[in-house]
């Protein structure tokens, strides 16, 4: 009976970490080696590609938008890997100079009652320099408060009985990492 039960609780696997720390490259080996999850892709620049200005641009319609994507994004009946989520739109909210207070509390809110819909958060540290893709900041301050708000914020889930794992070294061992955190 346990066994039944463990699955039909949806894996939802969080990627996190401030820009050009490796997620994504991570999120597409991942594909081949778990060919029955959905794979939803990082969402700022799906927004950015409405015209929304992302990064230390954003605005509160630009976080606003992407909290939408997030909340879709949980709504895939299958499990998932998510190359972000609700706790990187949190985490980079606090650090938006143009974000209303109105919509910076709705994020925090909304985080607050979404959080335990992940069942696992992946960590990716800054481990080098930033890649200049012409989409991301290449701003290395901005990058480096984020990464340390993810800190802090994991550390708050920890804390709360959550966990998570934080991944380093090569691309491939970054993947075993996670396979063998998320089995």
């Amino acid at each position: 009976m346990g066994r039944l039960l463990k699955k039909l609780v949806m894996k939802r696997i969080a990627l996190v970490g401030a820009s050009s720390v490796g997620k994504t490259t991570v999120y597409e080996l991942l594909k081949s080696k778990l060919p029955e999850y959905d794979f939803i892709n990082e969402s700022t620049r799906t927004v950015g590609g409405y015209g929304f200005p992302i990064n230390e641009a954003g605005t509160s319609e630009t976080q606003l938008a992407i909290s939408s994507f997030h909340l879709e994004a949980l709504l895939t009946p299958k499990d998932v890997i998510l190359d972000r989520c609700y706790l990187d739109l949190l985490v980079y909210s606090t650090y938006m100079d143009n974000l209303s207070n109105s919509a910076y509390n709705y994020i925090l809110d909304t985080w607050l009652r979404v959080k335990d819909q992940y069942t696992h958060f992946i960590y990716f540290p800054i481990e080098f320099a930033s890649v200049d893709d012409g989409v991301r900041s290449v701003n290395e301050g901005w990058r480096e408060a984020i990464d340390k708000q993810f800190e802090i914020n994991l550390k708050s889930i920890k804390f709360a009985g959550g966990d998570y794992l934080t991944v380093t070294g090569s691309p491939n061992q970054r993947v075993e990492q996670i396979l063998n955190y998320i089995k």
